[in-house]
C-alpha cells in the first residue's frame, strides 16, 4: 500500500509493448500507466525510462497527447530536480514543442507547465528558447483559457531571467503581447507579465519599446497594478515602474500620470518586499528635479523619516534615506531640512543596528544636508554632540570607502560652523587620525576633501595647536606639493601651509605680549 511507484525493467517491458504497438488503445494505456506513476514517483527518471513517453509525445492521438504530455510534466514538477536534465537529454523537448501548437486546450495547458518547470536553469533556458518554443508561447499568452494563459506567461517570464534571452524574445515580439496580456483580470497572469517586463526593461532600448506601445499603456496598467489585491502584484509593478523610471522621460509621465499617490499608499501600508520595492521606485522618481515638489506635496517626507530609523527593513531604510539625498540635493533643502529628516537620518547613523549599506546611504544624505546652515547647528547639538563624534569616528575608521567619504564631507560642512571648544576638544585625535589617512591616500578625491577640511579646523585655536604637534603631517603636505597631484589639490595643500603659517606668527605674537 505505501510502496512508492517506480518504473522496473519488467514494467518498463510492458510499456514499451503497449507504446510500440500499432493499437491506439494500448497506447493511451501505456500513456496513462505513466501517467499515474509520475504522479508519486520520487526516484529519478532514466533516458531510457522516457524512451516511450517521448514515442508517445508524438501521437497524433489527443488522448494519449493529454495524459503523455501531463506525465512530463509531472516527473518535471514533482519528481526530483535532475528529472529536468534527463528529460531534455531525453529528447522530449522538441515533441513537447510541437504539441504548444495542438488545438487541444489540455494538451496546451500540460505542454506550457512543462515547459515552464523546465526553464529554471540558465542551460535549460537557453536551449528552449532555441528549440522554437517562443513563438507558440507567444500565441498561447493570449489564450482565452486562464490556466494555458498561466502557464504560457509564467514560461517566458523564467525565459526573461537569463539576460541573453531578452533581445530575442522582443526581437520576436514578447513586448506589445506582454503590455497587452497585463491588462488580464488574473493576479496570477498580471505577475508574470509584470515581472518579465520588469526583467526585460533592464534594457534601455527594451524599456523605449515597452512606452512605445501604446499610449504609454505600459505605465497606466503598471500604476493601476499597484493598488492590485494581490500582494506579490503589487511589488512587481512596483519594481517594473521602477526599472522603467532609469529614464527621465518616464520619471516625469509616471508622476504626471498619478504614480505618487498610488505608491504613497503603499509605502504606509506595505511590508517587507513590497515596501522596499515601492520606496526604490520612489527613489527612482526624485532624481528628476521637476518630481521634488510633487513628492514633496503628496507629504512624503513623514514617512520617508520614519522608514530612514526603520533598521528592520533593511532594504526599505537604504532606499528612504537615498531618497532624501536626491531631495535635498535639488531647490528645496530647506523643507527638507526643516521637515525633521535630520534627526532621523542622526538616529540612523547612531544605531549600531544600521546595515553598512544603509549607512552609506545615510551618511551620503547628512553630507548633502549639512550644506544647509540650520542643518549644521543641528547636527553638532542632536544627542550632545555624539553625532558629530560618530563622523569623525567612521571617517578614519569605517572599512567602507564611501562612508568614510561621506562622513569627511559631512565634518567639512559643519567645521564652517563654530563648533564647541569641549566636542572639538574631544574630537581632536579623531580628526586628526581621519586626515593622515586621507592625505596619504591614493585617490585624490579623499586628499582633496581633508585639504578643504582642514582649512576650516585651522580656525580653531585648539586644533591647531594640536596639529602643529604632528610631524608627519607636516611632511605630508610638503610631500603633497612636490607630488603629481593636480593643480587644485597642489593649491589647496599650499593654502593650508600658508594658513599654518599665519597662525603660527599670529599665536607667537599674542604669546609674546
Amino acid at each position: 500500500m505505501g510502496e512508492q511507484p517506480t518504473i522496473n525493467d519488467e514494467r518498463l517491458r510492458a510499456l514499451c509493448i503497449l507504446t510500440y504497438s500499432d493499437n491506439e488503445e494500448l497506447q493511451r494505456s501505456a500513456a496513462l500507466c505513466y501517467g499515474e506513476i509520475s504522479e508519486k514517483m520520487t526516484v529519478p527518471v532514466t533516458e531510457v525510462i522516457l524512451e516511450p513517453l517521448v514515442v508517445l509525445l508524438q501521437s497524433k492521438d489527443i488522448q494519449v497527447q493529454k495524459a503523455a504530455s501531463l506525465a512530463v510534466s509531472n516527473f518535471a514538477l514533482i519528481g526530483p530536480n535532475k528529472n529536468k536534465d534527463v528529460i531534455l537529454g531525453s529528447g522530449a523537448l522538441r515533441p513537447l514543442v510541437r504539441l504548444l501548437d495542438s488545438s487541444n486546450v489540455e494538451v496546451q495547458c500540460n505542454t506550457c507547465g512543462c515547459i515552464t518547470t523546465l526553464a529554471t536553469t540558465d542551460a535549460t533556458k537557453h536551449v528552449i528558447l532555441k528549440s522554437g518554443a517562443l513563438r507558440p508561447l507567444l500565441v498561447l499568452a493570449k489564450s482565452r483559457d486562464i490556466r494555458v494563459q498561466r502557464n504560457a506567461t509564467g514560461a517566458i517570464l523564467n525565459l526573461t531571467h537569463l539576460q541573453s534571452n531578452r533581445n530575442e524574445l522582443v526581437a520576436k515580439g514578447a513586448v506589445p503581447i506582454l503590455v497587452d496580456v497585463l491588462q488580464s483580470t488574473d493576479p496570477d497572469v498580471q505577475y508574470y507579465c509584470s515581472a518579465a517586463l520588469s526583467n526585460m526593461a533592464v534594457n534601455d532600448k527594451h524599456r523605449a519599446m515597452m512606452i512605445a506601445v501604446g499610449y504609454y499603456d505600459v505605465l497606466v496598467q503598471l500604476i493601476t497594478l499597484i493598488s492590485s489585491i494581490s500582494t506579490r502584484v503589487q511589488c512587481q509593478a512596483c519594481l517594473a515602474l521602477r526599472n522603467l523610471a532609469s529614464d527621465a522621460d518616464n520619471q516625469v509621465l509616471i508622476v504626471r500620470l498619478g504614480g505618487l499617490p498610488a505608491l504613497h499608499k503603499l509605502i504606509r501600508n506595505a511590508t517587507e518586499d513590497t515596501l522596499s520595492a515601492a520606496v526604490a521606485c520612489l527613489r527612482n522618481l526624485s532624481i528628476h528635479k521637476s518630481n521634488e515638489i510633487p513628492i514633496i506635496a503628496e507629504d512624503f517626507l513623514p514617512d520617508l523619516c520614519r522608514l530612514a530609523t526603520l533598521t528592520e527593513e533593511q532594504e526599505a531604510q537604504k532606499h528612504a534615506t537615498g531618497t532624501l539625498r536626491n531631495l535635498a540635493a535639488g531647490e528645496h533643502i530647506k523643507i527638507i531640512s526643516s521637515s525633521g529628516c535630520a534627526e532621523s537620518l542622526a538616529e540612523a547613523l547612531l544605531s549600531p543596528a544600521t546595515h553598512i549599506a544603509v549607512l552609506v546611504e545615510v551618511t551620503a544624505a547628512l553630507a548633502v544636508l549639512a550644506d544647509e546652515d540650520d542643518t549644521k547647528q543641528q547636527l553638532l547639538e542632536i544627542q550632545g554632540g555624539k553625532v558629530f563624534s560618530k563622523l569623525v569616528s567612521l571617517a578614519s575608521l569605517s572599512k567602507n570607502a564611501e562612508v568614510r567619504y561621506n562622513c569627511a564631507g559631512t565634518i567639512g560642512q559643519i567645521a564652517l560652523a563654530e563648533i564647541p571648544e569641549d566636542l572639538l576638544d574631544r574630537n581632536v585625535p579623531g580628526l586628526l587620525l581621519y586626515i593622515d589617512k586621507f592625505l596619504g591616500s591614493s585617490e585624490p578625491s579623499f586628499v582633496h576633501i581633508s585639504l578643504w577640511t582642514l582649512l576650516q579646523l585651522l580656525n580653531s585655536a585648539i586644533f591647531r595647536e594640536s596639529f602643529a604637534k604632528e610631524s608627519r603631517l607636516h611632511q605630508q603636505l610638503q610631500a603633497i606639493l612636490v607630488s603629481k597631484q593636480s593643480e587644485t589639490i597642489k593649491e589647496l595643500a599650499q593654502n593650508v601651509v600658508n594658513k599654518l603659517q599665519r597662525s603660527a606668527s599670529l599665536d607667537t605674537g599674542l604669546g609674546g605680549d
